[in-house]
């Protein structure tokens, strides 16, 4: 289980990537993300969270992830974004038995590039979820002038 406490924001977004990753690194495959603590979900962190739980391992998802606790904001949000298919709610009282350590989400220093970079990448694979999506961050494709992807990222 990964706790966030305060806004998942921009900021925050390559650390949880970086995290989940580790842990997937470390066999964990169902990650129960925990959101009492946590306001909101920005763009980003939304596509951080779809860049993630659409990998795959052949042909099963890289990881699977379940919201604890998500306020209707962040729900919403998720939802409209188009994000919400990809994840499970969990149901009250499910995350008590979660066995496993909590891991709290740090916050470390990235450059602008690195976090331009990220940002990028994740609002594209919001983009490529649907056609209301593309066009709500079709600006942000002025970004790969600045922070060019480099390819398979």
């Amino acid at each position: 289980m990964i706790r966030i406490v305060g806004r998942a924001a921009v900021e925050r977004a390559r650390d949880f990537d970086d995290a989940v990753r580790r842990l997937v690194g470390e066999g964990v495959r169902e990650l129960y993300l925990d959101l009492k603590d946590c306001p909101l979900l920005d763009s980003t962190f939304s596509g951080a969270v779809a860049l993630l739980a659409e990998e795959r391992v052949g042909s099963d998802p890289m990881i699977r992830f379940v919201l604890v606790d998500a306020k209707t904001r962040i729900v919403d949000g998720l939802s409209n974004l188009e994000v919400l298919p990809l994840l499970r709610v969990a149901e009250p009282g499910e995350a008590a038995v979660v066995s496993g350590p909590l891991v709290d989400l740090p916050v470390s220093q990235r450059s602008r590039q690195d976090a331009g970079e990220f940002c990028l990448r994740a609002h594209r694979a919001l983009m490529a979820l649907s056609p209301s999506n593309e066009v709500r961050f079709r600006e942000l494709e002025s970004m790969d002038a600045v922070y060019p992807v480099k390819d398979g990222q």
